[in-house]
């Protein structure tokens, strides 16, 4: 018994003998890295899925939640070599049992659903996916196998918190007023979590509470909406596998004091969320059993209801803290502008091949079909640049682009550009786009009727339309009136 096997043995030993008798059981990590110590190497070293799962289900996951039990969620992990399925209850065809580990199944290779820490439908049933390749650190890995297992386990028990992604597109990012108090709260929440006692805690969480509702009423109802589902669902499930790995509350203040892109507020509610669970923690205990009383109750609001019952008084922030943190919002918001010009001017600048589509008036505006919702950046005026893939529909045709060089975090390789038909950069449909970067001149083909035009990781077909060819630049016009 050598390498990865050997680790995942001892880890699981030494996790059922620290939980027996009803003995606290130790944090995953510690788990792990004790049975890397035993073999003598490293916790990087350490990557098997039977260490991240079964020690986690012997360890970690006691009392994270009410009614949690990750022994009865299916979990998918890819290991860089095989997708191992564990514990599901009709899995398909593809998986065969794995040799000498009853109720494990493996296929060869990353399966189809296991495309990022997500979960999935498998064989008709929600199935959490997690890449635990050696590339991931082991504690990402650790916290990313509770987060999906979590989210199979409360998405089903809390329906009323699904964000709607297509209003983070229309988040605003340039607003210097609602990022400062983004900011503001963010401090206030991390001070939250370092005080020493509650009423400290209890303070510095009624000013973040305030920063909320100065800055709310300005932002649209539907960004709302998409701010309070993301951080009820990222948030808890966050808090979740951070108490599971046993990650102290200071290390989610550091996270919400760390530098993060305007565009990428995102992430942020995922550690908001995660705070305010850390909160009230401290301030009301029962806070998880009454919410799973109430599945619709929100942790602003159980908070917000603790705060007024104890007439908490909000503590204020220095004023040269407040000084540092208006000139951090203005400096992000410049950054911010920058890049988006960046980005931009780099794909009308890029060389090789080029696409252009351009739908009049009179006909349907495209509408996307498939997308890439993580990897796009959304630029000036609601343009949006999309360095994945994208599929893009209309009564008259479709566009399929995907970029064989795609990185994430890079815009090289072939980038789609769109141009909205209203004002919401994705919602109300595009009118314009432009492929650039492509590897070869685009070719031309289709009849009098249908247009067709192929490139590497591009296919484009429309009727009641025109393609004309300037060099390697392809114009596709698609008219409008009938087809």
């Amino acid at each position: 018994m050598t390498g990865p096997v050997r680790i995942a043995y001892v880890a699981l030993s030494l996790a059922v003998a620290t939980g027996a008798g009803g003995a606290a059981a130790p944090p995953v990590a510690a788990v792990v890295a004790q049975a890397a110590q035993a073999t003598g190497q490293s916790p990087s070293a350490s990557h098997d899925v039977f260490a991240f799962v079964r020690a986690l289900d012997e360890a970690a996951a006691r009392g994270v939640w009410p009614e949690f039990r990750p022994s009865g969620i299916p979990v998918a992990l890819y290991d860089g070599e095989r997708t191992v399925l564990l514990r599901h209850p009709s899995p398909p065809p593809e998986f065969s049992p794995m040799p000498g580990r009853p109720g494990v199944l493996v296929a060869k290779g990353r399966h189809p659903a296991v495309t990022s820490n997500s979960t999935r439908e498998i064989g008709g049933v929600r199935t959490a996916t997690v890449i635990a390749t050696p590339a991931q650190p082991v504690e990402r890995t650790m916290l990313a196998v509770v987060e999906e297992v979590f989210h199979v386990f409360w998405l089903a028990r809390h329906p009323a918190f699904r964000p709607d992604e297509l209003a983070r597109y229309a988040y605003p990012l340039e607003d210097a007023d609602n990022l400062r108090a983004l900011l503001v709260e963010d401090e206030a929440l991390a001070r939250a979590l370092e005080s020493r006692s509650t009423t400290e805690t209890a303070r510095w969480a009624a000013a973040a509470l305030a920063a909320r509702r100065g800055r709310l009423p300005a932002v649209a109802a539907e960004v709302r909406a998409w701010e309070t589902s993301l951080e009820m669902m990222e948030g808890s499930a966050n808090y979740a596998a951070r108490v599971a790995v046993g990650e102290p509350a200071q290390k989610t203040a550091d996270r919400l004091r760390a530098p993060r892109p305007a565009e990428e507020v995102r992430w942020r509610f995922y550690d908001t969320g995660a705070a305010l669970c850390f909160v009230l923690d401290r301030l009301s205990p029962a806070w998880k059993e009454r919410g799973e009383r109430t599945p619709d109750l929100t942790t602003v609001e159980q908070l917000d209801e603790s705060l007024r019952a104890n007439g908490t008084a909000p503590a204020v922030l220095e004023a040269a803290d407040s000084a540092a943190i208006l000139a951090r919002a203005s400096a992000d918001i410049a950054s911010l502008g920058k890049r988006r010009e960046e980005v931009r001017a780099g794909l009308l600048s890029r060389p090789g091949g080029r696409i252009v589509i351009e739908v009049e008036d009179g006909a349907e505006p495209l509408r996307v079909r498939r997308f890439d919702p993580i990897n796009l950046m959304v630029l000036a005026r609601g343009e949006v640049a999309h360095p994945n893939y994208l599929t893009l529909e209309s009564p008259q045709g479709s566009v399929d682009v995907s970029n064989p060089r795609f990185a994430r975090g890079s815009f090289d390789g072939t980038v789609s550009l769109t141009v909205p038909a209203g004002p919401h950069p994705l919602r109300g449909g595009v009118r314009y786009v432009t492929v650039a970067g492509l590897g070869a001149a685009p070719e031309v083909g289709g009849d009098a009727t249908i247009v067709t035009v192929e490139a590497p990781g591009v296919r484009i077909r429309f009727r009641n339309a025109q393609a004309r060819a300037e060099g390697d630049l392809v114009r596709i016009t698609v008219r409008g009136g009938r087809l």
